[in-house]
């Protein structure tokens, strides 16, 4: 796991490009300012598009000052898989608060409960219902699962 997450870092490190921060290299961007133009002077550009009533109207938009409020909620059962999961969550203005939870390979479900007010940091309840079943973890895959072939190149 540790490989992966260094192997993650290195990649997203040799991706960023030579420079960054600075002016683009030569053929990238707008193009270099010609000597005896008309610099300082933004160009006229008309249209027929306005802002509507109450729209944001710039980076500091109407929609930061309202606070945060939504619910959600999904969850999934199917017997077939034996895939039982599912999250709800709540949140208004700086308060966070919900749960998920996961049918287990070993027969228990886990239940995990959250909540986030403000800075006072992540708030977290894990709980576990049923008794692990070690054995039925381990036969649930045998199905499929194909028994391999001992060969040395006879």
């Amino acid at each position: 796991m540790k490989l992966l997450v260094l192997a993650a870092v290195l990649a997203v490190a040799a991706a960023v490009p030579q420079g960054y921060g600075s002016q683009p290299a030569s053929g990238y961007g707008a193009p270099p300012e010609q000597e005896g133009s008309a610099s300082g002077q933004q160009p006229s550009v008309q249209t027929a598009y306005s802002t509507p009533d109450g729209a944001a109207s710039g980076p500091e938009g109407n929609v930061a000052e309202l606070p945060a409020s939504y619910n959600f909620e999904y969850a999934v059962q199917d017997d077939e898989s034996g895939n039982n999961f599912g999250q709800q969550e709540t949140r208004d203005g700086d308060a966070t608060s919900g749960s998920y939870y996961v049918q287990m390979a070993d027969g228990r479900m886990q239940i995990v409960n959250y909540s986030v007010e403000g800075d006072s940091g992540y708030v977290v309840d894990i709980q576990y219902e049923g008794e692990a079943n070690i054995d039925a973890a381990a036969s649930g895959q045998e199905g499929n699962v194909a028994t391999p072939n001992q060969s040395y190149g006879l």
